[in-house]
């Protein structure tokens, strides 16, 4: 039976991937906005500073979309210990390069360290990769495979934290020399600590063009690509409304950077939460199509609600009880794709699934700070009017392929 205590620095791996995440959107953005600094012209608009921001945040998933399937074969072919290592490598690279960019108030480079970071960054896989490597029992495998995702919340919880902390008593840089020494620690415990268990198949030619002959069935399977575009509008939406939100918070209501970074860890914690203890015992009440129906309706709604109150002290409940369905949308969204196919095409459809939602991120991101260069709240009622629309669409794709037996059709209710 694997003894957990060595998978612990691939959690570790999971975790700091997204600690380091956490730290660009809980840092960037109030950072941007930052009069004092000269990363922008001391003259730039609100508009541009915004409109910057998106696509700073953008960059980081850009790299993680194109770096997921070549890091992953590189490690099918070369082994997981050697390719892991020097992936960590090139992280701690990617944010020392954030650091000294912040430091330096460089803009163009700040964009290619966070590129470069995301692009390395996509190792998570491997980790995935050994978790399951190391156990062969599938009710465990769930079990160490969900472990993960709890490492990926603790990871948005702590990030912004360190980052409002290490921020405001030191600067800007600081969170990111902290996350790329911790980096080079875990480099030393799996050197250390880790024999490679994974099947290396250095016989086989790395062909890195059939990732994108892979991708093109999201268009081309004509079975599942409304669905597949359902849930790229799901992840387009539930990723920009974390990212337009806080622009929305930092430019409308000003608060102070701990305060900011504690509303992002706040959320967060939400997200955990609803997660680990609501998701699943909505699971066991309601069919999957019956769930994500009533997930989409609310979440929509609830994302609107954001930009109504008038007082700051609102931001709290409002921007709270948006996360919490829209975070389960994504499990539930994934797991009714995967309802529809066989288990001889789950790792190729999941896999074109988390394409979508990194692909979502990235676009996501980089659209919501050009519309918020428009109007500041605008963006989070798109994000939640798309929410809407996929309710519309995933109503209709129930329909037109007979999934809406009897009790799901209580979907009706909702109009």
């Amino acid at each position: 039976m694997t003894d957990i205590r060595k998978l612990l620095p691939f959690y570790v791996v999971i975790f700091l991937g997204f600690f380091g995440y956490a730290l660009t959107i809980s840092l960037f953005i109030p950072m941007l906005a930052d009069r004092s600094l000269n990363i922008l012209p001391q003259a730039a608009s609100v508009s541009l500073r915004v409109s910057i921001s998106g696509f700073l945040l953008a960059a980081y998933p850009l790299g993680q979309f194109l770096g997921s399937p070549i890091i992953g074969k590189l490690s099918d072919h070369y082994g997981r210990k050697r390719v892991l290592t020097l992936s960590l490598i090139a992280c701690i690279i990617g944010f020392s390069g954030i650091a000294v960019s912040i430091e330096q108030q460089s803009l163009i480079w700040l964009f290619i360290s966070c590129f470069v970071t995301g692009l390395f960054e996509s190792n998570m896989s491997i980790s995935q990769a050994v978790i399951a490597d190391n156990c062969k029992d599938p009710e465990r495998k769930m079990r160490l495979i969900g472990y993960a995702f709890s490492a990926c919340s603790l990871g948005y919880i702590v990030g912004p934290l360190i980052g409002g902390f290490g921020a405001s008593n030191w600067d800007y840089s600081t969170p990111f020399w902290i996350t790329a020494v911790g980096i080079f620690l875990l480099i030393l415990w799996i050197h250390l600590g880790f024999e490679d268990t994974g099947l290396v198949s250095r016989n086989t030619k790395l062909n890195f063009l059939d990732t994108m002959t892979t991708f093109k069935t999201v268009f081309t399977d004509v079975r599942l690509r409304k669905v597949y575009l359902i849930n790229f509008l799901i992840f387009f939406a539930v990723q920009g409304l974390y990212r337009v939100a806080p622009l929305y918070i930092e430019n409308e209501w000003n608060p102070s950077l701990q305060t900011f970074t504690r509303i992002i860890a706040y959320v967060s914690l939400l997200c955990l939460l609803a997660n680990m203890f609501l998701l699943g015992r909505l699971a066991k009440r309601f069919k999957t199509e019956m769930l994500l129906g009533g997930l989409l309706l609310f979440s929509g709604v609830a994302a609107i609600l954001i930009v109504v109150p008038n007082h700051y002290a609102w931001i709290w409940l409002t921007y709270g009880l948006a996360v919490i369905p829209t975070v389960m949308l994504l499990s539930t969204s994934t797991t009714w794709l995967s309802s529809q196919v066989s288990n001889e095409e789950q790792g190729q459809v999941l896999g074109n699934n988390q394409a979508l939602l990194v692909l979502g991120e990235c676009l996501s991101a980089a659209v919501g700070g050009l519309i918020a260069a428009i109007m500041i709240p605008l963006p989070v009622v798109i994000m939640g009017l798309i929410l809407l629309a996929s309710f519309g669409i995933f109503k209709l794709q129930c329909k037109s392929t007979h999934m809406l037996k009897d009790p799901i059709k209580n979907l009706s209710s909702f109009e």
